[in-house]
C-alpha cells in the first residue's frame, strides 16, 4: 500500500519520463492477444493468465505524436515505440525469476521497440530490450538483449533509484531518431545496473548513445558491466 501523500511509483515514472501530451493512449490489451499471437509454451501461458491483472498500452510514440524520425535499415526497424504498463495480481507474481520470464514473454510478443513496466501495488519493474530483424523472416523482430531494472521498491528507493528515475525524462534523451531515443534509455539502465556494483548512479554524457554502425558508449558499458558480473 501507498502510504497516505505518497506518490504512487508509477505516477513517478510518468512524471519523470515527461513524455508530450500527444503521446497518451491508455489504450487496454487483452490477455488473449499474447496468448494467440506468442508462440508460448503451456508454462508461459499459465505465467500470462495467472500472472497478469492488466495490460495498458500507456503511451505510443510516432513521428506523428513526437517530433521524431524512424530508423530503417537492413538490420534495424524502430518506425515507433510502445510503452506498455502491466499490473500483477498477487505478490506471488513478484518472484524475480517469474517476473524476469513475463518481461521476455511480453517483450517478444509485441513486435516494436517496447518501454515495459510491470507494476504490484507500489513496487515496479522496467525493462527494454533490443530488437534486429530476424534473418530468416524479415517480418519479424528478434529480440537481441534484456536491459531489467529488477524490482524497485516505491515505499522505499533507494538514492541510486531516485537518480535512476530522474534521469528517463524524455528532454534529456536523443531525438535524432527512434533508435537514439530508444538508445538513450538503455544507456540509463546500464548505468543503474552499473551504479549496484559501484554505488554511483553514472552517465558519462547523456545523449550519447551506440550508433546503429558502430560500437559506442552503450556497448562498451554492457561488455564493463559482464567483466563486472
Amino acid at each position: 500500500m501507498t502510504d497516505q501523500g505518497q506518490q504512487h511509483i508509477t505516477e513517478q515514472v510518468w512524471q519523470a519520463m515527461n513524455l508530450p501530451e500527444s503521446c497518451l493512449l491508455n489504450s487496454r490489451i487483452y490477455k488473449k492477444m499474447l496468448l494467440e499471437s506468442a508462440d508460448l509454451s503451456s508454462n508461459d501461458k499459465k505465467v500470462v493468465t495467472e500472472d497478469i491483472d492488466t495490460l495498458v498500452w500507456r503511451y505510443t510514440l510516432k513521428p506523428d505524436t513526437i517530433n521524431i524520425p524512424k530508423l530503417q535499415t537492413d538490420e534495424l526497424d524502430y518506425p515507433e515505440i510502445a510503452v506498455i504498463h502491466v499490473t500483477l495480481k498477487s505478490d506471488n507474481s513478484k518472484s524475480p525469476k517469474r517476473a524476469k520470464r513475463l518481461v521476455e514473454i511480453v517483450q517478444r510478443a509485441i513486435p516494436y521497440p517496447l518501454a515495459l513496466i510491470i507494476s504490484h501495488d507500489n513496487t515496479l519493474w522496467l525493462s527494454f530490450a533490443n530488437k534486429r530483424q530476424s534473418l530468416a523472416d524479415s517480418q519479424k523482430l528478434m529480440v537481441e538483449a534484456f536491459f531489467d531494472s529488477n524490482w524497485i521498491d516505491g515505499t522505499a528507493p533507494d538514492s541510486i533509484e531516485h537518480e535512476f528515475i530522474a534521469s528517463l525524462d524524455s528532454k534529456q534523451l536523443d531525438w535524432t531518431n527512434f533508435y537514439t531515443f530508444y538508445q538513450g534509455y538503455v544507456a540509463r539502465m546500464l548505468a543503474l545496473q552499473a551504479a549496484r556494483h559501484t554505488g554511483q548512479f553514472r552517465l558519462e554524457n547523456p545523449l550519447e548513445v551506440d550508433a546503429p554502425t558502430s560500437a559506442g558508449p552503450v556497448r562498451d558499458r554492457q561488455t564493463l558491466l559482464q567483466d563486472i558480473r
